[in-house]
This record gives structure tokens, C-alpha cells and sequence, in this order.
């Protein structure tokens, strides 16, 4: 673990059980109405802390597990994550409520239960969101609809439409009858490309073959184009390649480029193989989007596949009018009012929906899979068909 994700992990562990903490100080009256005592509820925060540096550690060695200790670890993260969010729900609350005490006036006998009837509304929504969102909103899939204009590429295929897929992240939280739906419901929308950008398989090669042979039913008039994220990296970069080469007809690119003659003129279509490294950088070059730049004519519209947005500078520099990436998962749990606003900001800037930057546009997909948490909480599963029109 590097020293910036060892900051992360310490920051979330100690917010984790702070969290926890003050639900249990809730729960236990507010301290009972009277005095807290501080060296009590000092042991107690540390012991949360401490159950939580060993738990949290194992559970995430576990995600990838079959059998009791997979239900362990979505257990445990699940419920830390409730708790956590629950925990900054109800801080929030008590902090609305003594506020909303002093400028009302109430009684100081009154307002200890003032506190716990505000409180009580906190805990039922922050734990009622978390069992949601780890069961309905694990379940929602939305087909996101929109149209982008680009200068010459519009003129030259309107109404051509991109089933864009991203981050399947193929292994146990994704496999076998709900990867066939997914399937099924791409193929329904008859879209004229169907475009992957990384993270089709999650660690585990074993799922491999099983996966590659539910995406070999994907259909497109004029083809399936993919490129590999950091977890297909993780899985096996060669067994992943074999598996796509031999048991699908996907075209992978992997810093590669692809002439595509349409009926609506031609069309460049290009993918960046992901460098495993740097995955949390906000912005980033690579030195074969170069190369891609200079070899595509300068006449043909180019459309960027990449599995990391912190390309989209650079491509925008390089003259790409549209690119599609993933990796962000959206977040899987963002805001009502401010979607952007999720803890995939450590990693991009630009977390999910359409964004624009000079002449260049750069749609970020919310993702099918789930990466080692299945909770989405205002954030559903994606599947993005994206019409290029004049």
C-alpha cells in the first residue's frame, strides 16, 4: 500500500469508528442525559478502531472469496459503510437540532429528548439507505440516453448510436444469469457500436472463460470494441487477452487503432491499454496517445476509448473529439443535488455524466459491476447509448 492510500485507509478507519461511536452514544441515551465520562468514551472509540484496523483489512482480502468468508466480507464492509454514513447522517442531525434548540428557545429539560427524536429520523435513513442501496440499488440497471455533437463527426454520422459498457468487473459479484440480462438488454437497444472501457474481469481468472462466453453474445451492426482496465491487468493480462481472442469476437484495443468504413463515412476508433500504475492520478499523459494522434489521418473523426479519465487533457490536446471512459464507478454512492460530489474524487475529477473542455467531450460511465462493495445508493448500474448527431 502506497503512503497515499495508507492515509486514506487511516483517515476512513478512524472516520469509520467515530461513526460508530456516536451511534452508540445515541443509542445509549446521550450519554444518558447526564455527564459523559471522557475515559470511557475514549476506551470505547479505540476498541471500535481496533475491531475495525483488523476487520476491515480481512474482509477486503476476503471479497474475492467463495462460501462463509465471502459473506463475511460483504458483511463487514457493508455494515462499516452503513454505519459510516449513518454515523455522519446522525452528526449532522444533532447538529441541526441544537441549533434549531437554542433559536427556539427550548427548555433545557426538553431538549435531551428533542435530540433523540432527531436523531431517531437520522439512524432509520442512514441505515434504511444502506440496506437500499445493498439490495434495491445493487438491482437497478438505467439506460442513460443522450446525444452528443461533434464537429465533424456529427456531420458526417447522424444518428450513429454507442452502447458505451464499463468496469463488468466479471467474478463473483458479477456472473452467470445477471451477466446474460446485461447481455440481453444491450442487445435490445441495436446500437450500431458496442464499446467496453475496461475493468471486464475482477482478479479472479477462474471466472475467465465463463465471462467471455456471455459477452460473446453481444451484438453491434458494426462491431464490439474494448480495452483492458487495471483489474484485467490484476485477473492476467494474457489469460484476459486469450480469452477475449479465442471465446469472443470483441476487437481489443490495446494501444491500437481500428478504420472504421460506415455508411455514414469513416470513422477512427482508438483504445488505450491501461498502465496498472498511477491509477489514482487525477491527470496523466501517455506516450501512445501520442503515437495514436499522429497515425490516425488528420481527415478521419476519431472516437478515444480509455478505462482512466485523467487521459481526457491530453486527448483533448491531441485533437480527440470524443472519449469514453469508465473506472470510476460513479462513485456508487453520491448525493441527490450533487452527483459528482462521491468518494471517487480521489481518483478523477470528472466522476460521472458528460463533460466538455475546448472542442472535446469525455463521457465518464457509472459502470455494470461493482468493485468489492455491491451498495449503489443514488447511482445506478449503467448502460450509456450515446447518439452522435450534426
Amino acid at each position: 500500500m502506497n503512503p497515499r492510500m495508507q492515509r486514506i485507509f487511516l483517515l476512513a478507519l478512524t472516520l469509520t469508528a467515530a461513526s460508530e461511536w456516536l451511534i452508540l452514544f445515541w443509542a445509549r441515551g446521550l450519554g444518558t442525559a447526564g455527564t459523559p465520562s471522557i475515559p470511557v468514551e475514549l476506551g470505547i472509540f479505540v476498541g471500535l478502531w481496533i475491531v475495525n484496523a483488523i476487520g476491515l483489512p480481512a474482509a477486503r482480502r476476503r471479497i474475492h472469496d467463495t462460501g462463509p468468508s465471502l459473506w463475511f466480507s460483504r458483511g463487514f464492509t457493508l455494515g462499516s459503510v452503513t454505519l459510516l454514513m449513518t454515523g455522519h447522517v446522525l452528526a449532522a442531525a444533532l447538529v441541526v437540532a441544537t441549533g434549531l434548540a437554542f433559536a427556539l428557545d427550548i427548555p433545557s429539560h426538553e431538549q435531551h429528548a428533542w435530540l433523540n427524536a432527531f436523531g431517531s429520523v437520522a439512524v432509520a435513513f442512514g441505515l434504511g439507505a444502506g440496506l437500499w442501496g445493498s439490495t434495491v440499488g445493487n438491482q437497478r440497471v438505467r439506460v442513460d440516453s443522450l446525444s452528443v455533437s461533434l464537429k465533424d463527426l456529427g456531420e458526417r454520422h447522424p444518428g450513429l448510436e454507442i452502447a458505451h459498457i464499463s468496469d463488468l468487473h466479471i467474478g463473483p459479484l458479477l456472473r452467470g444469469r445477471r451477466l446474460e440480462r446485461f447481455v440481453a438488454h444491450i442487445n435490445r437497444l441495436e446500437a450500431d457500436l458496442v464499446v467496453i472501457t475496461g475493468d471486464i474481469f475482477d482478479f479472479d481468472p477462474r471466472y475467465i472463460e465463463e465471462g467471455c462466453k456471455a459477452l460473446a453474445e453481444l451484438r453491434a451492426r458494426h462491431g464490439v470494441f474494448a480495452v483492458l482496465g487495471n483489474h484485467d491487468h490484476y485477473t492476467g493480462t494474457e489469460r484476459v487477452v486469450a480469452g477475449l481472442q479465442e471465446l469472443t469476437s470483441i476487437t481489443l484495443l490495446r494501444d491500437s487503432w481500428e478504420h472504421l468504413v460506415l455508411p455514414g463515412g469513416d470513422l477512427a476508433i482508438a483504445g488505450l491499454d491501461d498502465p496498472v500504475d498511477g491509477w489514482m492520478d487525477k491527470h496523466a499523459e501517455h506516450d501512445e496517445l501520442e503515437r495514436l494522434a499522429r497515425e490516425i489521418p488528420a481527415e478521419l473523426p476519431r472516437l478515444l476509448l480509455v478505462h482512466r479519465p485523467s487521459y481526457f487533457h491530453h486527448a483533448e490536446e491531441l485533437g480527440f473529439p470524443l472519449v469514453l471512459a469508465g473506472h470510476t464507478h460513479g462513485g456508487q454512492i453520491a448525493l441527490p443535488f450533487a452527483t459528482n460530489a462521491n468518494v471517487s474524487r480521489m481518483i478523477s475529477d470528472r466522476t460521472r455524466g458528460l463533460f466538455a473542455h475546448g472542442e472535446s467531450k469525455m463521457y465518464v460511465n457509472r459502470g455494470l459491476g461493482m468493485a468489492g462493495l455491491p451498495l449503489r445508493i443514488n447511482c445506478p448500474r449503467e448502460i450509456a447509448l450515446i447518439q452522435l448527431c450534426p
